[in-house]
Order: structure tokens, then C-alpha cells, then sequence
């Protein structure tokens, strides 16, 4: 008996010693063209480069995207200002990704999909969001604080004059 009072508290405490990021910054790809695999509109990439304007006093340091050319083209300003190389990471994998997150240190950037960025969230956070088809400015940042307290924001990367 007085083997598992001490055990679980050693539980708890290596648990909570596990290496997490800071901040892991989510988002959706900008607006897109029609397509298989299309680019970013004009209004996309005007939004893609306000998400610099954004997060540019954070210490970001590592960027994660799937490998279409809209995701691509939303995080490649904000990887250029940081001087990072861009992760592809496989949207049919959420899981094993969120776990590989979740061992990073520092702060984290990851773009998706409508239904992939929700889903991420949700492994990352245990909370629930959503964005309809139609939405492409709500930021999600998720702030790991002490203890295993977990904090969700959501912002928007509407710029304030629209």
C-alpha cells in the first residue's frame, strides 16, 4: 500500500516534467483559389503577410505546414522573418504529429486545413473549436503554462481597417 502512495506522485510529477512548448500557434491557410491544390488569392497573401505584422515579437521557432501550396504560401512570410525552414507535417496523421509537438521547447507555428487545424486543437488543448468553410481569420494559440495548465486564445488575423 505505501508502495503506490509514493509511486503516484512520482507519476505525477514525471508527468508533468515532460518538455512542452510554450505556445503553439494554429491557424487555418489563407484564402485560396479554386483548384486541386490551389494558390493563395490576392487577398490570402495579403493576409499570410499580416501574420507577420502579428506574431513578429514572438520568438517563434519551429513552422509546420502539409505540403499544399495554399498552406505553403500562408506560412512561408512568417518563416521568412524568422529565419526557419518549413516542416511538412501529414494531415492524415494528427495524432503522432500532436505527440512530436508537444516534445518540442520554444513556440510553435502550425497551418492548416478547415477541418485538420480544429482537429489539432483539440489533441493539443482537449478543447473544442471549429471554422466553417468560409472562415480564414481565426488564430488559435495555446499557451502551456505550469502544472499542466493548458490556456486556449482565439484572435483573429482580420487586419483592424477591414
Amino acid at each position: 500500500m505505501k508502495i503506490k502512495t509514493l509511486l503516484f506522485p512520482l507519476l505525477l510529477l514525471s508527468a508533468t516534467a515532460q518538455a512542452l512548448p510554450e505556445q503553439v500557434i494554429l491557424f487555418r491557410h489563407a484564402e485560396k483559389a479554386q483548384g486541386d491544390n490551389p494558390q493563395l488569392t490576392e487577398k490570402g497573401q495579403q493576409r499570410a503577410k499580416h501574420l507577420v505584422s502579428m506574431f513578429s515579437d514572438r520568438a517563434i521557432k519551429h513552422a509546420f505546414s502539409t505540403d499544399y501550396h495554399r498552406t505553403q504560401q500562408t506560412i512561408a512570410p512568417l518563416a521568412k522573418h524568422f529565419g526557419l525552414e518549413v516542416t511538412s507535417y501529414d494531415p492524415q496523421n494528427l495524432e503522432a504529429f500532436s505527440n512530436e509537438v508537444l516534445e518540442l521547447k520554444g513556440e510553435v507555428v502550425i497551418v492548416g486545413h478547415s477541418n485538420t487545424t480544429p482537429e489539432l486543437v483539440r489533441l493539443l488543448s482537449h478543447q473544442e473549436v471549429s471554422i466553417a468553410e468560409d472562415e480564414f481569420n481565426k488564430v488559435f494559440v495555446i499557451t502551456f503554462g505550469k502544472f499542466g495548465k493548458v490556456s486556449l486564445s482565439t484572435l483573429s488575423s482580420d487586419k483592424k481597417d477591414e
